[in-house]
């Protein structure tokens, strides 16, 4: 029988050649699909985003990695001659600083659903419900730089600032918010997801308790 720490080690050790092998897949395919993921997220993203304040999108225009979306106000605002005015404004938002980290994440699942005993069925749900918490991850954080982009553009249109003000915004809590998922969120979510497989591939080695109950003897 192997002791502990070589088992240990023999574990871990599987789990990295199953992590350079997935890596070396998915990081190809992942080449050639990342700019239409981003544009993807940015869109679904930034349309909750004018969604919420009104706007309504009138033109998308990619510009390589960047999509920029041309916006109008939805609500009709009036100065104080009853003239009614239009709100244009351009919104840029790049989505590769927060899904660049996707590669190593999406290796480091499979590494772990990989090197774990459990039923394949199970292994491919864990594996789909990891993917898709990733996706709203994603998402997740665009809104909220979304929200940022669209308040900082009032700073140089007294006439947005009056259309945004309608709402209520926590700016600095949305700003730090922003630029802490911006900073963060990509650089951690190897480590949160890895956690989260590994968690659920341990509950998985647990048998079920038993739930049966004895009849009573007469």
């Amino acid at each position: 029988m192997l002791p502990m720490k070589t088992l240990f080690h023999n574990k871990i050790l599987v789990i990295f050649l199953y992590f350079l092998g997935s890596f070396a897949l998915i990081l190809p395919l992942w080449l050639h699909i990342n700019t239409a993921y981003n544009h993807t997220v940015s869109n679904i993203a930034f349309h909750l985003a004018a969604l919420k304040y009104e706007f309504h999108i009138t033109k998308t225009d990619i510009h390589g990695k960047e999509i920029v979306f041309h916006i109008q106000n939805s609500t009709p605002i009036k100065d104080f001659r009853e003239r009614e005015r239009i709100i244009n404004a351009n919104i840029t938002l790049d989505a590769a600083s927060v899904t660049f980290n996707v590669p190593m994440t999406l290796a480091l699942l499979l590494s772990l659903a990989l090197s774990f005993q459990a039923p394949r069925r199970h292994k491919i749900t864990l594996v789909a419900k990891s993917m898709l918490l990733l996706f709203l991850l994603h998402l997740l954080t665009l809104y909220i730089i979304a929200l940022s982009t669209l308040i900082q553009s009032s700073d140089n249109s007294a006439l947005m600032h009056f259309y945004l003000n309608r709402f209520y915004l926590p700016q600095e809590f949305i700003f730090n918010f922003a630029s802490m998922l911006n900073s963060y969120a990509a650089r951690f979510e190897p480590f949160l997801l890895g956690i989260f497989v590994w968690w659920m591939l341990q509950n998985m080695k647990k048998p079920l308790p038993n739930t049966t109950t004895s009849l009573p003897k007469f």
